[in-house]
């Protein structure tokens, strides 16, 4: 019985929370995931915005202080003083020095990243600053070698001395690059400057900006260089080989959104924040709905317990009971505790029951007295002519004065007349079955001992508490007797043996008879059950009523004999389940 299938209520309830449970999850993890690849896009589009706004502010600073640089070269006064003797009386060389200051400090004055700005005049021996105006030193030559040294790049307006970037320019008009040079002019940018800038980029500490220049692996950072360096080292290149734009990196254990801006002139512009920062809220949100669905997936477990408690539980007691009557067990009503359909089902159910239950007895009593009425009826027929037989076989054996073959036949017939007359049980062991059949096997081979040999087999010990219906044997035997060697002038063998196991029974009664054909044989073994045959002694009889008292697992087979004639087998299935009588 399949109580539990996929077609089970219980099933189909289980499957349906399962798909909603599942399509709940699913349709919540998108939601979650467009919600974050939305927020992620947002982020990115202000760190832009961000990064665009800065590069061009500060870039234009730059700019803006670097051609004020060259612009310096074409003030009139700057040549005169470059030159040892350029003619100017000490009121003009003072004047044109204080104007070379004053044009000097409104340029630190254009912007905040220039820290200071420095001209040599090494013709002249000048050294001008925005704090200073001084005759050069040793160290102030040493200094203009070391920058002659490391030259101007074309490539790189800014140039990196260890601390700060710095622009050079030397030349003696117009800004060109000159190995003896009139004058030098550098201005230095604070680095200070340009990480307090970058800072005013960060997210209350949970980002950052910093500039990054490859060629001289220079990082001005506004936090920590560690993790700007580790977030570099992370970043990851298109197939064309270049950085891309907007990226996800992890460093220090966190992950960051980082957005790529351009390449300026102290290096590549790189914005980050950290992702938890940024999808704090949507962490919470994921957090309370990992939560609606934890309770969901109880709730849906409670409902199934639920149901099965109320459903699945009552209608699988109403399907084992079904399946108990199926099997002919009437003696288990069913009852339920609630007040509800099951409970109208399960009255429904035993009243139904009770009634085929009554109809069964009915049946079963009705089955019982008509086998009594056929046992006392084959009781009753006993075969006239064995019986005239047996007296004119005893009354020669007088005559011939064979006292001792009188008193076996005398005690053999005996036994066979009360076996036949007892009254009691309908029902007995095989042992005496057997014994009674022995009976009546010596007395006819006492008759016909000139032509017919009869063999018994011992009954084997644990088959002869087996307790059978009365007479199933001895008609066999007289069957044979009667039909199977009727015709044999001499050689006839009539022969009972057993087969089987433990849980088997094979009682087979054979002859050598040369009358039955196959035929007859097989006209025999369809008669066996065909309800349409009312023959009420003889095999059919000995059939019917095996069946019926085994319940289906006994009856007769016909078959050919190996000695030649008909063998009827008596079998019987499933010993273990019979109570036997010890």
């Amino acid at each position: 019985m399949r109580l539990l299938s996929k077609r089970s209520l219980q099933g189909k309830l289980t499957i349906i929370f399962i798909i909603i449970v599942a399509f709940i999850i699913g349709l919540s993890t998108l939601l979650y995931l467009m919600s974050v690849n939305a927020v992620r896009n947002v982020t990115y589009e202000k760190m832009q915005s961000q990064a665009e706004y800065y590069q061009q502010t500060f870039e234009t600073e730059i700019d803006q202080v670097l051609t004020q640089q060259l612009e310096i070269f074409s003030d009139r006064k700057l040549p005169l003083l470059a030159l040892p003797n350029s003619g100017m009386n000490v009121y003009e060389e003072r004047d044109a020095v204080l104007s070379v200051r004053e044009w000097m400090q409104a340029l630190t004055n254009l912007s905040n990243l220039v820290d200071s700005g420095v001209i040599y005049l090494p013709k002249s021996d000048y050294y001008i600053s925005t704090a200073r105006i001084r005759k050069m030193n040793e160290d102030d030559r040493k200094e203009i070698q070391t920058l002659l040294e490391k030259g101007i790049s074309s490539v790189q307006p800014l140039q990196y001395d260890g601390t700060n970037y710095y622009s050079l320019r030397t030349g003696s008009l117009g800004g060109r690059i000159v190995q003896d040079p009139n004058y030098v002019f550098v201005i230095t940018f604070s680095s200070r400057q340009v990480r307090e800038n970058l800072a005013l980029l960060s997210n209350a500490g949970q980002g950052g900006a910093f500039l990054y220049e490859e060629n001289t692996d220079v990082m001005l950072t506004s936090g920590s260089e560690e993790t700007a360096a580790e977030i570099w080292k992370g970043l990851h290149k298109n197939q064309n080989g270049s950085y891309e734009q907007s990226q996800t990196v992890s460093a220090d254990g966190k992950r960051y959104l980082v957005l790529l801006g351009g390449k300026g002139a102290m290096g590549t512009f790189v914005l980050y924040v950290e992702e938890a920062s940024v999808l704090g809220y949507l962490s919470r949100f994921w957090r309370y709905m990992t939560l609606f669905l934890v309770l969901a997936a109880v709730l849906a477990v409670i409902f199934i317990l639920y149901t099965r408690q109320t459903v699945h539980i009552p209608m699988t007691k109403l399907l084992k009971a079904i399946d108990k009557v199926k099997t002919e067990s009437l003696d288990t009503p069913i009852h339920h505790k609630g007040n509800d359909e099951f409970a109208i089902l399960y009255e429904a159910f035993n009243e139904r029951e009770a009634k085929i239950k009554q109809l069964l007895e009915e049946v079963y009593v009705q089955k019982g007295l008509t086998q009594q009425a056929q046992l006392k009826q084959l009781q009753a027929q006993i075969n006239p002519h064995f019986l005239y037989n047996t007296y004119f076989m005893l009354s020669r054996k007088i005559k011939r004065m064979d006292y001792d073959g009188a008193e076996e036949i005398s005690k053999h017939l005996g036994n066979y007349f009360k076996y036949l007359t007892r009254d009691g049980s309908d029902s007995l062991p095989l042992r005496q079955e057997v014994e009674h059949a022995k009976s009546y096997a010596a007395i006819q081979q006492n008759r016909f001992s000139d032509r017919i040999t009869v063999q018994f087999d011992d009954l084997p010990e644990e088959y002869a508490g087996l307790i059978v219906p009365r007479l199933i044997i001895q008609p066999l035997l007289e069957n044979s007797f009667g039909h199977g060697l009727e015709n044999l002038e001499h050689d006839g063998l009539l022969r009972l043996r057993y087969t089987g196991d433990a849980q088997n029974l094979n009682i087979t009664v054979e002859d050598n008879g040369k009358d039955a054909a196959d035929e007859t044989i097989e006209k025999l073994r369809e008669s066996m059950d065909d309800p349409n045959v009312q023959e009420v002694t003889g095999l059919i009889n000995i059939h019917r009523r095996l069946k019926i008292y085994f319940h289906g697992k006994a009856g007769l087979d016909i078959q050919r004999s190996e000695l030649g004639g008909i063998a009827v087998t008596i079998f019987i299935h499933d010993l273990g389940s019979k109570e036997q009588a010890l």
